[in-house]
């Protein structure tokens, strides 16, 4: 009698369980995207990482013209602006993904405002200027993504943060860092 008392509220149980378990992985980030973006100050080739229900882990390599900061001309002799090598990890918070999908708002290929830490290298690689300096910033963000058909996606947002900079000379620098987030991009 308890067997089937057992097996009669599992099977009443499980599709309620079923549901529960389609709606958490359709309220998720998706798995894996992989893509390739433009902005006004350089491109990137990327990729996004599911780490939990809202949270993935972007990976990015790009160039990116730099050394425009407050305070820092950008023509000063010896101070000339330079496409640096960039590596970039950031992990995004999408914290709106469940209310979007209730709201029926579109949340594929991880749509949606998100918070990130910005943690970017540029490299003194492949520099087009005469000076070889690498920097480092780590940039707290606020930012919005949004899919325009199923491939192509903008995103828009910014942040403030902190960069340290080493030069060829061995001389360091620090300053304050910002992230401005236009770019136009293709998911694959």
């Amino acid at each position: 009698m308890i067997k089937k008392r057992l097996f009669f509220s599992i099977l009443t149980l499980l599709p309620f369980l079923l549901q529960a378990q389609q709606t958490s992985e359709v309220t998720s980030v998706k798995k894996s995207i992989f893509g390739v973006q433009f902005g006004t100050v350089g491109f990137w080739a990327n990729n996004e990482t599911k780490l939990s229900n809202t949270i993935a882990l972007r990976s990015e390599i790009g160039f990116r013209i730099t050394n425009i900061r407050l305070g820092n001309p950008i023509y000063r002799i010896g101070n000339e602006p330079f496409i640096p090598l960039e590596l970039t990890l950031e992990p995004r918070y999408y914290y709106q993904i469940k209310k979007r999908y209730s709201q029926g708002l579109r949340i594929d290929n991880n749509t949606g405002y998100y918070l990130s830490l910005k943690i970017r290298h540029h490299a003194g690689w492949f520099m087009l200027s005469g000076s070889r300096p690498s920097n480092i910033e780590i940039i707290p963000s606020i930012a919005f993504r949004e899919n325009i058909g199923k491939h192509f996606n903008y995103e828009i947002g910014g942040g403030m943060g902190y960069q340290h900079t080493f030069t060829s000379i061995e001389e360091e620098k620090e300053y304050w860092a910002f992230n401005i987030v236009l770019r136009i991009g293709y998911t694959f």
